[in-house]
């Protein structure tokens, strides 16, 4: 099996695991109902603000940059109980009876150029004090890039309790992140292998680099990923920057897979889409409009893309009939579905669920259909590389044949005045023959016939078989053996002129392949020899031939090298043609020779 079957046969098992993994995820992961929450773990939700009953999560509006909000609480911890605390860009402190526990976001404590604290969570114990009532004081800072500030509410429990509660909400999210980055690489890698072959398989590497942004940004989104990843600021990188660039691979993807022209709509998108995505990073690198209110701007290019990515679809299906449009439309219109759906759960729906839930939903059921669908591209890809390779060299056959023929009509030519010249000359030759016979010297007739039987020509194209086509091919590789250096090259094939259901090309296909591999096989050896023959008999025809070579022996199932730098089409192409033709083919080493056998059914 050489290396592009290879790809192809591992690439599908690779996905396929890849998508189970992320369907075990969701059944280990799973979503509870609301009323499900563990007890073990209680939400402190109830809160005074400054007199004024508040229930968290809310937003808190018109507030001024750094302004300061105290909330408090009586809370009754156990023990050993940790509180879960999520900021989202404000610096806050947390007070235990008049005592600081914790605190974040204090200036030099972040880069300065991301201007407001990026949002962390943490997990911190809570006093001991025999069960007894708390008082709990948080204090926040208004953020300085928002007009609101998102006020979650803590969770309180063991650390053990709140690790599990976390994961039953967010692991899959967690898991799935993984999962997407792990793909991505995976595709990049095969993008890297298939491009050595063929120049579409970069539409892999978009594809993967699209699954590794997603990836990138689900996992710098998820709050689970913050108490494993205590780095803040790389993971509000990772969530930015993975949410602004992957709507860029997806429309290279498409421009790739869909073969659109450089004035197409979808690469001005790309081309805005690349451009804002650079001025948004020199804001936030200049301190003066932060990716966190960016953010906004993307949450309309993104899922713009997308859209205009699936109307680019619909398009090339409506007038242009692409037979790859219709394949892609699915996989393309559902992942846009799913990305509105995530922006007006944001802005409007405001359900329970995970940042990203739904994008993430639409990316699962984009990466199974579009998994079957590059399984198929990749062999569809390799088999009209292969078809085109077979036809290159049908080409290249014609091309030998029309050189041979060429040779044969000069040397007629030059046989032809030679002819004229051998006229003017065979009167004096026969005067003389005439008067060594009147003089009856035979001694000088007998050497004067010597003479001339020596310096008849001998013919300088021979007939290898009655078929022109063939036999010109087989002269070409006869010429190339002697010039090798290959004297010991012996060629008999009994092909007609008349070859019935069988194509010439496809014969030439078999006879140039068989003996171009055997001279290039016999160049490395000492004493090198070729024998072909070939035998027509009962409606089938047998061409064998027997070759030096430098292996000793080989191996049932073992593939044979090619010494080409493209890795070489020979023996796949006479397996092509002997199955077009019902017909089979062997090939073995036996002690530095190979043995090569072909048939092929000449009639139906």
């Amino acid at each position: 099996m050489n290396k592009k079957d290879r790809i192809l046969h591992l690439f599908l098992p690779i996905t396929l695991a890849v998508l189970f993994a992320l369907m075990a995820g969701a059944v280990v992961f799973p979503r509870p109902q609301k009323q499900e929450r563990r007890p073990d773990v209680q939400i402190i939700s109830d809160w005074d603000m400054e007199g004024q009953a508040l229930c968290l999560p809310c937003g808190i509006r018109g507030l001024g940059a750094r302004s300061r909000i105290t909330l408090c609480t009586t809370i009754f911890p156990e023990d050993g109980d940790h509180l879960y605390l999520k900021s989202v860009y404000t610096a806050v402190k947390v007070y235990a009876d008049g005592e600081l526990i914790y605190q974040y976001g204090e200036p030099g404590s972040y880069p300065a150029f991301l201007l407001d604290p990026p949002t962390r969570v943490a997990l911190f114990p809570l006093p001991e004090n025999g069960g007894g009532k708390v008082t709990l004081q948080m204090e926040y800072l208004a953020p300085s890039q928002r007009n609101t500030a998102m006020l979650h509410p803590p969770l309180m429990g063991s650390s053990g309790d709140l690790y599990a509660h976390l994961f039953s909400r967010m692991g899959f999210s967690l898991f799935f992140s993984i999962v997407l980055i792990a793909l991505g690489m995976i595709l990049c890698l095969i993008a890297f292998v298939l491009t050595r072959f063929e120049k579409s398989g970069i539409a892999f590497f978009w594809l993967g680099l699209f699954s590794l942004c997603t990836g990138i940004w689900v996992l710098g989104e998820c709050n689970l990923t913050g108490l494993f990843i205590p780095n803040p600021s790389l993971l509000y990188v990772m969530a930015f920057l993975g949410l602004f660039i992957m709507a860029v691979p997806m429309m290279k993807f498409g421009l790739v897979v869909l073969r659109l022209s450089p004035s197409h709509p979808l690469h001005h998108m790309c081309l805005t889409m690349e451009l804002v995505l650079g001025l948004t990073v020199l804001l936030q690198l200049s301190g003066i409009v932060s990716l966190s209110k960016s953010m906004y701007l993307f949450h309309v290019l993104t899922p713009l893309a997308f859209c205009l990515f699936a109307g680019s679809i619909i398009r090339e299906i409506v007038r242009n009939q692409n037979p790859l449009a219709r394949k892609f439309f699915l996989p393309v219109a559902i992942i846009a579905l799913f990305s509105l759906l995530e922006v007006g759960n944001y802005y409007l729906f405001h359900l329970e669920v995970q940042k990203s839930f739904f994008f993430q939903i639409g990316v699962l059921f984009f990466l199974l259909i579009m998994s079957a669908l590059c399984g198929y591209f990749i062999r569809d890809t390799f088999a009209l590389r292969s078809r085109n390779r077979q036809l290159s060299y049908e080409l290249s056959l014609i091309e030998k044949q029309v050189e041979v023929q060429r040779q044969r009509h000069q040397l007629l030519s030059a046989a032809t005045a030679q002819i004229r010249q051998q006229r003017h000359d065979l009167k004096h030759h026969f005067a003389v023959i005439r008067s060594y016979l009147n003089n009856r010297e035979d001694t000088k007739l007998s050497l004067y016939l010597d003479h001339l039987c020596a310096n008849i020509p001998e013919e300088p194209f021979p007939a290898l078989c009655e078929n022109e086509a063939v036999n010109a091919v087989a002269l070409h590789y006869l010429s190339m053996a002697r010039e090798a250096g290959i004297s010991a090259c012996h060629i008999r094939l009994d092909i007609p002129r008349d070859t019935g259901c069988v194509v010439e090309s496809d014969l030439c296909v078999i006879i140039g392949n068989l003996l171009e591999n055997a001279v290039d096989s016999c160049r490395a050896v000492e004493d090198p020899f070729i024998r072909m023959q070939s035998r027509l008999a009962g409606g089938i025809l047998t061409i064998t031939m027997d070759n030096s070579c430098l292996i000793k022996d080989t191996s049932p199932g073992q593939a044979f090298p090619s010494t080409k730098p493209s890795g070489g089409t020979g023996l796949a192409s006479i397996r092509s043609v002997a199955g077009k033709y019902k017909g089979g083919f062997r090939f073995e080493v036996r002690d530095h020779v190979f043995l090569s056998s072909v048939y092929l059914r000449w009639s139906e």
